[in-house]
């Protein structure tokens, strides 16, 4: 068999927020992994890992996923074509940075982080790095006035 890339998307039974965005990353962190909210809310992580099968790839995904001391509500295991191939086909929205949304919003960066930790302001955080669809700045803007 021939090893190829698969990529596994996992919706955690955790609330979303700065306090637990590390935590998250941590055990995936080697596999290119991000964390965010799910099109449910849900918390939701993705990760690409090698493996021979998609049996193998299930089988470790979910002993990665058992590392985390949450529930696992769902899981997605496709090859990284696939998974590419879908995404392709979903237009990504318009993303701004922390300090791009506090500019928007006319508030401090931390105002910003503050309203992402209480869940306020839908994030999501890929490595070190939140990011937010301008649409819900945009939408908080309008709420705030």
């Amino acid at each position: 068999m021939t090893t190829q890339d698969y990529n596994v998307v996992a919706e955690l039974d955790v609330p979303f927020d700065e306090g637990t965005s590390d935590q998250l990353l941590a055990p995936i962190a080697d596999h290119g992994g991000a964390v965010g909210r799910s099109e449910l809310g849900r918390t939701e992580v993705v990760f690409t890992l090698p493996a021979d099968s998609v049996r193998q790839a299930n089988t470790t995904a979910l002993a990665i996923l058992d590392t985390y001391p949450w529930p696992l509500l769902s899981m997605r295991v496709l090859t990284t074509a696939d998974f590419d191939r879908l995404a392709e086909a979903v237009e990504l929205p318009p993303l701004v940075s922390v300090a791009e949304a506090a500019s928007i919003l006319g508030v401090a960066r931390q105002s910003v982080l503050n309203a992402i930790s209480t869940s306020k302001l839908p994030a999501t955080r890929v490595g070190g790095t939140w990011v937010l669809r301008l649409s819900a700045v945009e939408a908080h803007v309008r709420h705030s006035a």
